[in-house]
């Protein structure tokens, strides 16, 4: 079924409404790269080891604004017939789907982190990545241009799906939502436990925080794209699909700078200990950091010694952390705390220890 052709005075505000959340969402990630420029080139272009995460972010992170400028001159040029806009829509549902589906992937490499041993769970989450991805294929070849009033004198182009298969094309947005919402309950589920006990390191507490900022605001730009692809007239139906592509880009380039930055903490000398925004204000904070904090504490009973006067003595095997000679991988912190206590937790390998007498 052909879409209607709108009103005038409609067919004017879907257009201004159209580049007003395009302009609007661009803007918000330029700003982004700018605030997080310095960052960049600290942790990730100066870093001597660039593995698949960081090869993906740095892909999301330059072609996603520069292929979204070419939207913004579709969007305004005049020149733009019905025609040309058919093909060029296509590449629009393009740009969209290669942004949502490397955060996908990052996010994958994130659980895998968390969840080293239980393959099961990444297979699960691969799979429903690849159907979304394949549902997102079969969409953009149903995708077509936004129908213009002939008498409006708009050749705007944008793009829209089927009207006559709607619901089938929420699936663009529902099925991110519920991978994304899979994600953050797994990240739940391994960080909560060890919060709670106070037994979480910093990565550990970055990556929940990171987390509920990252879910907050994808659930909601997700949640209402969902029933605008069903409820709303054509040329609004994919408003916020715009936001959705280069909010989530924005949003997984500042939570991965915020993993790069805190591994970096964790293994420098010069700086001091950092401290989790929403999980160590209720601590004290000394003023000189202890030159034992952040290392691993075994409490292992002896039996008394000769020389002992006091029964129950305990020694206690402090590993002071050291830099690594070379840069570590984002997830190596992570990989260490989720390694089975019969193995040995490889950054500690080539690590010194000090032991100290308690009595």
């Amino acid at each position: 079924m052909p879409q209607p052709e709108p009103s005038i005075q409609s067919d004017i505000y879907d257009v201004v409404r159209t580049n007003y959340v395009g302009f609007a969402s661009f803007v918000v990630l330029v700003w982004d790269h700018l605030d997080t420029f310095v960052e960049e080139v600290e942790y990730v272009w100066k870093g001597k080891r660039k593995g698949l995460f960081v090869w993906l972010f740095l892909f999301n992170r330059y072609f996603t604004p520069l292929g979204f400028i070419v939207n913004l001159y579709a969007y305004l040029s005049p020149i733009w017939t019905f025609e040309r806009c058919a093909k060029f829509v296509r590449y629009e549902g393009c740009t969209v789907a290669i942004a949502v589906e490397v955060v996908g992937l990052m996010m994958l490499l994130r659980i895998n982190a968390l969840y080293p041993k239980q393959r099961w769970i990444v297979m699960g989450l691969g799979t429903i990545l690849f159907v979304e991805t394949v549902m997102n294929v079969w969409l953009i070849s149903r995708g077509e241009p936004v129908v213009h009033n002939s008498s409006s004198g708009i050749h705007a182009c944008s793009m829209v799906f089927d009207p006559t298969i709607s619901v089938a094309a929420s699936s663009s947005a529902w099925i991110p939502l519920v991978y994304d919402t899979i994600i953050f309950a797994l990240t739940l589920y391994r960080t909560v436990p060890s919060i709670m006990r106070e037994e979480a390191s910093y990565i550990l507490k970055r990556l929940l925080e990171d987390g509920l900022l990252y879910y907050s605001v994808i659930f909601a730009v997700t949640f209402i794209l969902t029933f605008m692809i069903v409820a709303a007239p054509p040329g609004t139906k994919n408003i916020a699909a715009q936001t959705e592509q280069l909010i989530t880009v924005a949003m997984m380039s500042r939570i991965t700078l915020n993993l790069k930055k805190a591994g970096h903490r964790l293994n420098s000398e010069e700086l001091p200990s950092p401290k989790s925004l929403l999980f160590d204000r209720h601590r004290q904070r000394s003023s000189a950091p202890s030159q034992w904090e952040n290392s691993v504490i075994l409490a292992l009973p002896q039996t008394p010694l000769p020389s002992a006067n006091r029964a129950g003595r305990c020694t206690e095997i402090k590993f002071a952390p050291m830099p690594y000679t070379s840069e570590p991988d984002t997830f190596d912190a992570l990989r260490t705390e989720n390694t089975p206590t019969t193995e040995i937790p490889s950054p500690f390998q080539s690590q010194t220890f000090a032991v100290r007498t308690r009595e």
